[in-house]
């Protein structure tokens, strides 16, 4: 955030709660932190290497949540697991991103009550058709209501 805020960083204390914490963390990250945060994302992109030897995708589903309330600005906690920003209690959804692999979110079908619920496509590098013709299978076979 720091990075894509650079040329605007003397508005600060005019953006909003959620980006200007992004970027007030950002700004006390170290080199030794950005050199161990690598480290941690090399070994993640060989786990999913590794998941992607054995099997030709992996479906997640698009938020660890049902949906909730617009005035909520993100999820406190799940499962007992308290989280102090909005980033943390998606981070499952953006992992993968993180570490350069393809990915999409199709409608999967709704909660018992008719709330929305999403699938992501996770594949290997350069799949990105695989993950669109998974897509278009899921909203075939489990049409959404307009």
């Amino acid at each position: 955030m720091v990075g894509q805020q650079h040329a605007r960083i003397s508005l600060l204390e005019q953006f909003g709660d959620n980006l200007k914490g992004n970027i007030q963390a950002g700004l006390k990250v170290t080199a030794l932190d950005l050199a161990a945060a690598e480290q941690t994302r090399a070994r993640v992109f060989h786990r999913f290497r590794e998941l992607f030897d054995r099997y030709d995708i992996l479906l997640t589903p698009a938020a660890p949540v049902r949906p909730y309330s617009v005035a909520m600005n993100f999820p406190r906690e799940i499962n007992g697991r308290a989280f102090d920003n909005y980033v943390n209690w998606i981070a499952p959804a953006f992992l993968v991103t993180l570490v350069s692999l393809p990915a999409g979110s199709v409608p999967a079908g709704t909660t018992g009550d008719g709330l929305p619920v999403g699938l992501q496509i996770v594949a290997p590098r350069f799949e990105e058709p695989t993950i669109l013709s998974i897509a278009k299978l899921v909203q075939t076979l489990n049409p959404m209501p307009i």
